[in-house]
């Protein structure tokens, strides 16, 4: 299979570039190799905004167009509403068109931010009608509804990603715990939140699998338990054996920001773990641990020394 994997300096397109081919591949629960072509495309060659690059595509004739370029900085965009709308939705619209002159499918990934709630919430269907707020939220869903005027369209949210950052990739998370923890021993963080800890790796994973298993319409990848992000820092915190450092919750009214703040942004993804032979998604705290542990065996630098 053909891949135009589209925005590979980011966190999920350097993942899909990195581990695409190397995680293992179920069909109906049998496990096999298969091996796909990917041909990646981002700024400054390639730009999906622009109909010049988008174009350029047909002659290429993809299986499949596969759409990670975003810019994840809520609240920078606020300020910025005309260049979250060209990255996003003008963006997906020329995919789109790309698309439909190839016959190729095209897949768009989108957020958990597109739920707004000013309290707790249960985590969110497939089913449930999205409410964004901020700039970031309101085009990353036109970005999926421009996607979704193509017959051959997959949609994928996820929440909360997190993994090695790309060349061009704008933090997340996790990302932003580890370079805390080198500056300060005490770490705010918001505690009133609650999101869907998602590792990038197995977001790679369950794209692949949504692929190959011919799957269109929208589904929710996520792992089954939710988290807020002062629960994951203090986990971080305790895999690491850093015990003299300190996690300070705090509101999302102490924080502050531009952007409107949904207080949840969970996802339920009962529908994709449905599918049989499913790439498995574990729990936050499987995934951040097997991210630490991997990490530990590369050449990243060390947090800080671990305290006995």
């Amino acid at each position: 299979m053909k891949i135009a994997v589209i925005g590979t300096g980011g966190l999920v397109g350097s993942a899909v570039m990195r581990r695409w081919n190397s995680l293992p591949f179920s069909e109906e629960g049998v496990f096999s190799e298969r091996l796909d072509e990917l041909f990646g495309f981002d700024l400054p060659e390639f730009d999906a905004a622009s109909r010049i690059s988008t174009d350029g595509l047909v002659s290429f004739r993809p299986d499949v167009i596969l759409n990670l370029a975003s810019i994840n900085l809520p609240d920078w965009l606020e300020t910025h509403p005309n260049t979250a709308r060209t990255i996003h939705v003008q963006g997906a619209a020329n995919l789109r068109r790309a698309a439909l002159r190839t016959g190729a499918l095209l897949v768009q990934v989108g957020c958990g931010e597109v739920f707004y709630h000013e309290e707790d919430a249960p985590p969110h269907s497939e089913d449930n009608v999205p409410d964004p707020q901020s700039v970031y939220a309101i085009t990353k869903l036109d970005a999926e509804r421009a996607a979704s005027e193509y017959d051959r369209h997959l949609i994928v949210r996820t929440s909360a990603l997190f993994g090695e950052p790309g060349a061009q990739g704008t933090g997340n998370l996790v990302d932003t715990l580890l370079k805390a923890v080198r500056r300060t021993r005490e770490i705010k963080v918001l505690n009133d939140t609650r999101v869907s800890l998602t590792a990038a790796d197995d977001l790679v994973g369950a794209l692949r699998f949504l692929i190959h298993a011919g799957k269109t319409g929208l589904y929710h990848v996520a792992p089954p338990d939710s988290v807020t992000p002062a629960e994951a820092a203090a986990f971080l915190l305790d895999a690491c054996g850093l015990r003299s450092h300190r996690i300070v919750g705090i509101t999302t009214e102490e924080y502050g920001g531009k952007a409107p703040r949904s207080r949840s942004t969970a996802l339920d993804a009962s529908r994709y773990r449905a599918l049989p032979g499913s790439h498995p998604i574990p729990g936050w705290q499987e995934a951040l641990r097997r991210f630490l542990d991997r990490r530990a065996q590369g050449s990243a630098p060390p947090l800080a020394k671990k305290e006995d």
